[in-house]
């Protein structure tokens, strides 16, 4: 069993609510601190404030990149990313160009990942590659799997949240076509997402991190369940 700890830097404590205030992003800040998960994921405009807030916690922050429709210009989200690892971001999180990847267009979607990393790992910046696997189909979300894997990528991420959920089908597809260091995110489920959840992708699905606004919650339902169990 995993102690309570090692469960915790399972996941990212995600606040990217699109009418989210300073407020929430300090109190998100101190959620994570407290129950020392791994990261706190946030709007690119939150990076600084998440940072200052989580200086010393031994909890980093991380942001969105191109987020939630992946379809500006891939200048913008270079830009983006710059600032982020300047800024000192542990992580960032990128959405691929759907309708790139929809398209086959691969060219575009295998360099927009491949500046990703460029960017993101001599900083010791961990890349994460929001799929957004509602929309694709099982062979489009292998290949980008193969693409990111071939690339370099830390983590293949599931989805944005603000479309369709994924399912166990589409994170096995991934976890199947993994290849190398690169690891899966599991993020865009409903803030429901539940202990038997999480510990049932991290023992039979190959998931490394999750992504959820109740990560302190969560870990929280652990400690209680490794005191039960004793």
């Amino acid at each position: 069993m995993m102690t309570v700890r090692e469960f915790a830097k399972h996941f990212d404590l995600a606040w990217l609510a699109p009418d989210a205030q300073e407020k929430d992003i300090i109190a998100a800040c101190a959620t994570a601190a407290k129950y020392q998960v791994n990261s706190v994921n946030v709007n690119s405009c939150w990076a600084e404030l998440a940072k200052k807030e989580l200086a010393g916690t031994g909890v980093g922050p991380s942001a969105v990149i191109g987020f939630p429709y992946g379809a500006c210009i891939s200048e913008c989200k270079f830009l983006e990313l710059e600032r982020m690892v300047e800024l000192g971001c542990t992580a960032c999180d990128m959405v691929v160009n759907i309708g790139a990847m929809k398209d086959h267009n691969y060219k575009l979607v295998e360099e927009e990942i491949r500046k990703f990393v460029e960017i993101c790992k001599p900083a010791g910046c961990d890349t994460k590659l929001i799929f957004e696997v509602g929309f694709l189909t099982d062979e489009m979300i292998a290949d980008l799997t193969k693409i990111c894997c071939g690339a370099g990528v830390t983590y293949v991420k599931t989805a944005t949240g603000s479309q369709a959920f994924p399912d166990i089908h589409q994170v096995k597809i991934m976890k199947e076509n993994l290849s190398g260091d690169t690891k899966i995110k599991v993020s865009g489920v409903p803030r429901t997402f539940t202990l038997p959840a999480a510990m049932y992708a991290f023992e039979h699905l190959g998931v490394s991190l999750i992504g959820t606004r109740s990560a302190g919650k969560l870990v929280a339902q652990y400690a209680e369940y490794l005191e039960e169990i004793k």
